[in-house]
Parts: C-alpha cells; sequence; structure tokens
C-alpha cells in the first residue's frame, strides 16, 4: 500500500491542475472575501451578509469566502480518477496493482490530503487578507483571530471529506465530464432547491453536509449566516455524511465500474 501511495502521491505532484486549482482555492477565497469586507454595510437589508465592519459576524462572513475550498477540493478528487481514464494511463495502473479496490484506497488517502492543501491555501489567503484589514484599523486582532481558529477546522475537514467524495463519485461515473457536471452540478444547483423545500432531506445531501461541517462557527455561535443554518446537521453529522458518500461511491465503483474493462 505504501508503494501506491507514494505513486498516487507522484501523479498529484506531477500534474498542473493540481497547482491550479490550489492557487485558484487561495485566489478566490481573498478576492470574495475582500468583496465582503468592502460590500455596502450601512444597508439593514444587507445586514445579515454583510455584518457591521469590524465586528466578530464580519470577520466570520470574509471567513465564510474559505468554503470555496470545498468546491475545489471535490474537483481534485473527481479528477484523480477520471484523469486517468481520461489520458489512458488507468491501464498501466491497473497493471501495476490489478487489485483496483487498493487503487481507490490510495486515491482516496491522496485526494483528502489534496482536499488539505486546497484548504490551506484559502486559510492562507484569508489570513493575509484579514491581518491586512486589521493593520488598515479594521476591527481587533483578538476579534479576528478567534473567528479565524473557528472557522478553519471545519473547513479543512470539509475539504478534505469533499475530495474523498469527489474520488468516489469519479470512481462510479469515469468519465470526467460527467463526473464534473453531475459533482459540481448538483451541489450548486439541484441541491439548493430540495434543500429548500425539502430541508429534512436536503440535509443530508453532500453539499449541505459540508456547509453543516464548514459553518461549524455559525451554527454554535449565530454568527455571519446566522438563523438560516438551523436546518443543517450538527457539524459532526455532516463529516459522518459526507464520509458516508465517499466511502458508498467507492465501493460502489470498486465493485461496478472498476471492474469493466478499461481499453
Amino acid at each position: 500500500m505504501t508503494r501506491l501511495l507514494r505513486a498516487e502521491i507522484l501523479k498529484v505532484r506531477s500534474l498542473w491542475s493540481t497547482w491550479v486549482l490550489v492557487g485558484s482555492a487561495g485566489l478566490a477565497a481573498a478576492a470574495v472575501g475582500a468583496i465582503i469586507a468592502f460590500a455596502p454595510h450601512n444597508r439593514r437589508d444587507l445586514a445579515v451578509l454583510f455584518p457591521a465592519q469590524g465586528t466578530p459576524k464580519w470577520f466570520d462572513a470574509i471567513f465564510s469566502s474559505m468554503s470555496i475550498a470545498q468546491d475545489l477540493a471535490l474537483v481534485l478528487g473527481i479528477l484523480a480518477v477520471t484523469g486517468e481514464y481520461r489520458h489512458k494511463t488507468v491501464t498501466s495502473t491497473y497493471l501495476a496493482e490489478p487489485r483496483r479496490g487498493r487503487v481507490v484506497g490510495a486515491k482516496l488517502v491522496v485526494s483528502a490530503g489534496s482536499g488539505a492543501l486546497t484548504a490551506a491555501s484559502a486559510a492562507l489567503a484569508s489570513l493575509v487578507l484579514a491581518l491586512s484589514l486589521v493593520w488598515s484599523g479594521y476591527g481587533t486582532f483578538s476579534a479576528m483571530w478567534t473567528e479565524y481558529g473557528h472557522v478553519v477546522p471545519g473547513v479543512l475537514l470539509a475539504s478534505m471529506l469533499f475530495a474523498v467524495f469527489g474520488v468516489g463519485l469519479g470512481a462510479l461515473l469515469r468519465n470526467q465530464v460527467v463526473a464534473l457536471v453531475v459533482g459540481l452540478g448538483f451541489t450548486a444547483i439541484v441541491e439548493p432547491i430540495i434543500a429548500g423545500v425539502l430541508p429534512g432531506v436536503g440535509r443530508y445531501l453532500p453539499g449541505q453536509a459540508a456547509q453543516a461541517l464548514s459553518s461549524v462557527t455559525a451554527n454554535a455561535t449565530g454568527g455571519g449566516l446566522g438563523n438560516r443554518l438551523v436546518h443543517l446537521l450538527p457539524w459532526w453529522g455532516g463529516g459522518l455524511v459526507l464520509l458516508g458518500y465517499g466511502i458508498a461511491l467507492s465501493v460502489a465503483g470498486s465493485m461496478t465500474t472498476l471492474r469493466a474493462d478499461v481499453t
């Protein structure tokens, strides 16, 4: 298994898409955080989304931009499997290790690490932005650091598990375009509709589970998104649901699609 893990790490490190997605997570988190920081804060109808500048809720709203890393981690997980089929390297991979379940297992572990790297990029960019704001006279360092410490662990774990979910989805579907459309389209478009109409069902969907995990601060303190998160699972429940999706899809992929001919 160690040999497989090393091989998967080498593949991830060698792909330019890995570093583009990791870098994009940081750039996107900083850009969205800056928009939130300097959005009009004197309008009452936007008070929930854009709290008063310098307050703990304001920092919490800024740090919510780190959740962008989750979607990019999902893409990384999908590419870890479907990229092999797209570029025809899967044959040599399975010749080196015919037990396909072990290959998927190695991809799950390494992709979780890739998801953590994506979250770290977003967290670092958000921290630089927040420190710049504090040095410019917005809020205090203690308030900023407290909110940062609350948000980062949830985003980190959610990104890791979303990458695991992406591996499972890619293992089941194999086609890169289809997996990306299904994964991103379902979480971004279909899930919010289901959650809005049937919140009791929607809370168990992958995207909502990831939101519950990454929004632990807002659920616990009422910051940032406030009462709009009451329909979500507790953070630990979201983590278990998301992990369950990743493992279930990976097992299904190993037992069905991955047993098919790859040539």
